[in-house]
């Protein structure tokens, strides 16, 4: 990560509600950019949205502490992600963005699932983020 980038703190950011706002800097109408096998497993909605059941993204790392990259370029629209995690007893993320990115995507519907080892959420963020952008969350064991 460059000196550019800074983290935001998932606990603060997400609340409870597990909510970033895009502040303006597009709609959740923004259509995602998708890979050809995010295309074979999106499903469309009445809305025209897109959702996608996608294989879940590993987490790198120890059973106390790993990160996992999500892709963010080229946008997203309600796209659902699931991280895998290295132990059951995570805390909420801390997200590194560079800057430019910040308010740029929306994080929803944060939960952890399957016992703690699955961390899913909704994503969606602006079209005109440029390919290789990535959010980097990091999980850490409660204490």
């Amino acid at each position: 990560m460059t000196t550019r980038t800074r983290t935001l703190t998932a606990i603060a950011a997400l609340g409870a509600a597990g909510t970033l706002v895009l502040a303006g800097c597009g709609s959740s109408s923004d259509t995602a950019a998708t890979t050809a096998a995010d295309t074979a497993a999106a499903t469309t909605s009445t809305s025209g949205t897109s959702t996608s059941a996608s294989k879940p993204i590993p987490c790198v790392g120890a059973e106390e502490a790993c990160s996992a990259m999500v892709p963010i370029g080229g946008g997203a629209s309600n796209k659902a992600i699931s991280i895998e995690l290295t132990g059951t007893n995570m805390g909420e993320p801390t997200i590194e963005v560079d800057p430019e990115y910040e308010g740029a995507y929306e994080i929803s519907d944060a939960r952890f699932t399957t016992g703690g080892s699955i961390y899913e959420f909704t994503l969606n963020a602006v079209e005109s983020i440029p390919a290789g952008a990535d959010l980097e969350m990091t999980f850490a064991q409660k204490k």
